[in-house]
């Protein structure tokens, strides 16, 4: 979703999901600050973007993590692979498949965010990053 931010508190403003999008942004800096945070902005799609990919190929992609807003939810994008695959499918039978795509956790309940699977997730991520 693209929406037209100058600061990442005005995405997070911006957001059908203010309370959701605030809660992960906190959580990710609290738990994950040595990960850099930056706000991206494409033609397409505006998200806050962590930590950068070690062989980045793209001046715009390069964060290995992405918080984005979308109209029914917020989605986490996770880069990097384990045992082979893409990352989230060694937590599948923690989501249900609507809220799961290859690289995506379609978040859309604070109450229902398993912080401690997350933060396995993002560990395996940053593991894979620093391995390439």
């Amino acid at each position: 979703m693209n929406i037209h931010a100058h600061t990442i508190t005005e995405l997070i403003e911006s957001s059908e999901h203010r309370e959701l999008f605030q809660a992960l942004d906190d959580w990710m800096q609290t738990t994950f600050p040595q990960l850099s945070r930056r706000l991206i902005s494409s033609g397409t799609i505006t998200f806050i973007g962590y930590g950068d990919l070690t062989n980045a190929t793209d001046d715009i992609y390069n964060c290995l993590l992405s918080l984005a807003p979308q109209k029914n939810n917020v989605s986490f994008y996770i880069g990097g692979e384990k045992n082979g695959q893409p990352i989230l499918k060694s937590y599948e039978q923690h989501f249900a498949k609507s809220n799961m795509g290859k690289i995506c956790l379609r978040l859309r309940n604070l109450k229902k965010v398993d912080f401690s699977v997350l933060e396995d997730i993002v560990n395996d991520a940053i593991t894979w990053n620093e391995a390439q």
